[in-house]
């Protein structure tokens, strides 16, 4: 772990950390960033060489709030790893932190200080469910609020992807939407060619009055969460997500 991180790197893991240090809860969320990493704790604490229970206790909470120190060496091991893998998941995360994408396609981005399930977001978002409803119980990560048209016609593909599939389970919210149809197809076609199956792992679009058949179809197909949101406008849609983690709402995520 002595080779040079690059800038873009170094301000991924200042970010991290940064979070990590000044949540009232810091466990949780080096335990988020653990999963979205997708490393388990027993090759974390194998590569940082100290126990399992190690980890365990910090990300529960039995531990008192790591040092800067300890923080700055669990995010540094999180990139390291994830780069001998492959890196996917540092290219994706640092790649949204670069300006490649212009500032008019993205309406708001969010990272979750924890995993919540699909279906709270889709609920607060006054969606009507469109697809592999059963799916909406797993976890996502964050969102991104993307504005379709001018996305299709500005991004190439490769940059598409990154706006959705940066990271494991994340949510996407295409808006100005007609019919569905060019999202969904957008979304397939944007993963030819690539080694991984990169998807979101829950899909709202906002603006058709009716949805093409063929994007519903599409999502069944490719096991994507449909969901439709009837919220009146974009800016109602963009204020509404603002406050998706209000106290009301994280109480409903915490309630057993």
């Amino acid at each position: 772990m002595n080779s040079p991180l690059d800038e873009n790197k170094k301000s991924l893991c200042q970010g991290i950390a940064g979070e990590i240090a000044l949540s009232d809860d810091p466990g949780r969320v080096m335990r988020k960033w653990r999963e979205k990493f997708q490393i388990p704790q027993k090759d974390l604490a194998e590569f940082l060489e100290i126990s399992p229970s190690v980890i365990s206790d910090y990300e529960s909470g039995r531990r008192v709030s790591p040092r800067i120190d300890t923080i700055r060496k669990f995010v540094e091991a999180l990139v390291y790893i994830d780069g001998l893998k492959g890196g996917q998941i540092v290219n994706g995360l640092t790649r949204i932190l670069s300006r490649e994408i212009p500032s008019d396609i993205i309406l708001d981005i969010r990272e979750f200080p924890y995993a919540i399930k699909s279906e709270i977001l889709c609920k607060h978002l006054e969606c009507e469910i469109l697809a592999n409803e059963e799916m909406l119980s797993q976890p996502i990560y964050g969102y991104t609020a993307i504005d379709v048209i001018n996305a299709i016609v500005q991004l190439s593909s490769d940059q598409l992807l990154t706006l959705y599939g940066a990271t494991p389970q994340r949510a996407a919210i295409f808006t100005n939407v007609i019919s569905g149809r060019a999202s969904m197809v957008a979304i397939k076609t944007s993963q030819m060619g690539t080694t991984r199956s990169l998807k979101p792992s829950l899909l709202i679009i906002h603006g058709p009055k009716k949805v093409d058949p063929l994007a519903v179809k599409i999502a069944e197909v490719e096991r994507i969460p449909l969901a439709l949101s009837t919220i009146k406008d974009t800016d109602s849609l963009v204020r509404a997500l603002r406050n998706f983690m209000s106290n009301e709402i994280q109480r409903a995520i915490t309630a057993p």
